[in-house]
């Protein structure tokens, strides 16, 4: 396996956009509410791609509606970074569909654990792109503190 020389993504500031997708499971989006005030009040401006809101059984819309939302939000130069909705299962049938060369083209930060560990992996083997295991946004605000505090600082 060749080495890839790691590209790290640009640091957030205050007024960047960070953009949220659902790769795995559904997720009410309104139980987040608390995470966006956070991140709101620490001055980023959060928006939700709307296949957040897709339901195809347990999943967050179809492999092909998440893979096109990751592509659309890597895409996008206003989304400075991609914080996962949540984690649970299902991200593995996107690992075929995904354009890595559009991801290496417009590196950013993406984060998430759980069932997203596995995009994680798979974007930085195949780009070299440093990945974050943190936090998916339904979890952000029962975080302990001190790990936003470094996560936004």
């Amino acid at each position: 396996m060749t080495r890839r020389a790691p590209i790290y993504p640009k640091a957030l500031k205050k007024g960047d956009t960070i953009g949220v997708i659902a790769p795995s499971s559904f997720y009410d989006v309104e139980k987040t509410q608390p995470a966006v005030d956070f991140l709101e009040e620490n001055g980023f401006n959060v928006v939700f791609h709307p296949q957040t809101k897709l339901k195809y059984g347990q999943w967050a819309g179809t492999p092909e509606q998440k893979v096109s939302a990751l592509h659309e939000y890597f895409e996008n130069p206003d989304i400075h970074a991609i914080i996962c909705l949540v984690g649970g299962n299902g991200a593995i049938h996107l690992l075929d569909k995904i354009d890595y060369s559009l991801i290496k083209q417009n590196p950013k930060i993406f984060m998430g654990y759980s069932d997203i560990t596995i995009l994680l992996n798979a974007i930085y083997a195949k780009t070299g792109l440093i990945t974050f295991h943190g936090p998916p946004l339904s979890r952000l605000n029962r975080t302990d503190p001190k790990y936003t505090e470094q996560m936004i600082n």
